[in-house]
């Protein structure tokens, strides 16, 4: 019989059964970070690491929404203000310091800068340009060495006789030895050892549209009150050599200072803010993780301002000084090796007399309203030790020294480094007004000038500010 050929055993079919699990978690996790990002209480207002307010949420107007300039400002809004922000800078940072070490640093995309042009020539060289009257090296340490008081003026007296200028003198160098230290690359921030500095630039369109602006302030007060121009350098023009800061490609801001105060009309006093400060580059005149100056740096200009001025410059020991610390200021947030930087210290001078602050925040301010007040110095309990001065940027702040009987006063508009700054102007007039140009909108110069009586108005801005297109329309807004 024959043999039955036997069948190969039939192999079942398994059933296919898709496994979700990874796309699940992926769409979950996609919608948990959606309702981060939407998540309104989430949005910081101010980031701690680069020391400024965020974006705010843009007001809808149709011209703006036709435009498209509304939805361009959502998008902004909504990439500068996201849950945590300052928490991923910190962990993109910290990887980016596992890519190695160095002694000098300069990382960032660097722009090239405008060809600086020769000061222009003036009938009156400004570096020596008289003032008229009123219409009405150590090594580097933490502790400053404070200058001795010069020979007391009275209070709200008339400025004397603008004294004679001292001949050119040989400075001796007191700021960072590059030689010393290893150079590894180039780009826009810069890290020595232990302190940061910033990349310095040049821009010749917007350096002439700043002198035009402050020129055309001192037109507009003429016969009114003095004009005085304050051109706050960075740090890297005292403190690294003149060779080294061109062998990376930074712009020379000494060469900046005298061309845009060789373009300033007769009618605006410029301000040396380049000799006084190289004097002492050994002392603690700049922040090692800041872009700001100290407040001694702050005063060293201004002694040269009350000279320039007429005035007798007050002495730092008059002042009852303080310290708080540790600072870290916004560079240190941008060095890639910040566990190399020193920690700051804010030096702080509470100035002598019955000087009272008083804050403005609403934008109506009046003779009647200078805001609520503040203690003169703020004991800063976060990190930005540097709002010990004036507790901020504000659109208005207002010091008044009851010591002085008559009714001086003097305008100070300026950026974040009018801060320490402002301080010392205190010894010399009653009022002392200090507008940020960034905020205050609720009367022009001429308007200000005239309604709160103003003898002296001090422009004291960053070069940075001052090269830039923003910060000269906002101050051709002001200056009306």
């Amino acid at each position: 019989m024959p043999e039955k050929k036997r069948e190969a055993p039939r192999r079942r079919k398994r059933k296919y059964t898709p496994y979700f699990g990874p796309a699940v978690l992926f769409f979950i996790t996609l919608g948990l970070v959606t309702l981060l990002a939407w998540s309104l209480p989430l949005r910081p207002a101010v980031s701690e690491k680069e020391k400024r307010e965020l974006e705010k949420f843009p007001d809808f107007s149709l011209s703006a929404a036709a435009d498209g300039s509304y939805f361009e400002k959502i998008s902004l809004w909504f990439s500068d203000t996201f849950p945590l922000r300052d928490s991923w800078i910190g962990a993109d940072q910290a990887i980016k310091r596992l890519h190695g070490s160095s002694d000098i640093v300069i990382y960032g995309d660097t722009e090239s800068a405008d060809e600086i042009p020769a000061a222009v020539p003036t009938a009156v060289p400004s570096a020596v340009r008289e003032t008229s009257a009123p219409v009405s090296a150590p090594a580097v340490t933490n502790e400053p060495e404070l200058p001795a008081a010069e020979p007391e003026a009275d209070a709200g007296s008339e400025p004397s006789d603008v004294p004679e200028e001292t001949p050119s003198e040989e400075i001796e160098w007191g700021g960072k030895v590059i030689e010393e230290e290893d150079l590894v690359t180039t780009g826009a921030v810069i890290q020595i050892g232990d302190s940061a500095f910033e990349y310095t630039g040049f821009s010749r369109e917007y350096s002439e549209m700043y002198a035009e602006n402050i020129t055309r302030a001192g037109e507009l007060l003429r016969g009114k009150a003095r004009v005085f121009n304050v051109f706050v350098l960075h740090s890297a023009t005292l403190m690294l050599p003149r060779d080294y800061r061109e062998s990376i490609g930074c712009a020379p801001e000494e060469d900046v200072l005298d061309y845009v105060s060789s373009l300033l009309g007769e009618d605006v006093i410029p301000i040396d803010t380049f000799t006084p400060l190289l004097r002492h580059n050994s002392e603690y005149i700049f922040f090692r993780t800041d872009h700001h100056w100290t407040s001694l740096g702050a005063w060293y200009v201004y002694e040269e301002w009350a000279r320039k001025a007429g005035f007798e410059p007050v002495g730092l020991d008059r002042y009852t000084e303080d310290v708080q610390e540790p600072f870290y200021g916004t560079l240190y947030y941008k060095a890639r090796q910040n566990g190399k930087l020193r920690p700051d210290q804010v030096y702080t001078y509470d100035p002598p007399g019955d000087v009272h602050l008083y804050l403005e925040t609403e934008g109506r301010d009046s003779r009647d309203h200078l805001g609520f007040e503040q203690s003169v110095v703020t004991r800063v309990k976060g990190s930005d030790k540097y709002m010990a001065f004036l507790a901020g940027d504000h659109r208005l702040s207002t010091f008044v020294n009851n010591d002085i009987p008559d009714d001086s006063a003097c305008l100070i508009i300026k950026n974040s480094n009018g801060n320490p700054f402002c301080y010392y102007f205190t010894q010399h007039y009653r009022y002392v007004y200090v507008m940020d140009y960034r905020k205050y909108t609720h009367r022009t110069l001429t308007q200000f000038v005239d309604y709160y009586g103003v003898q002296d108005v001090v422009f004291c801005l960053s070069a940075g500010q001052a090269q830039s297109y923003g910060g000269n329309q906002l101050l051709k807004r002001i200056i009306q």
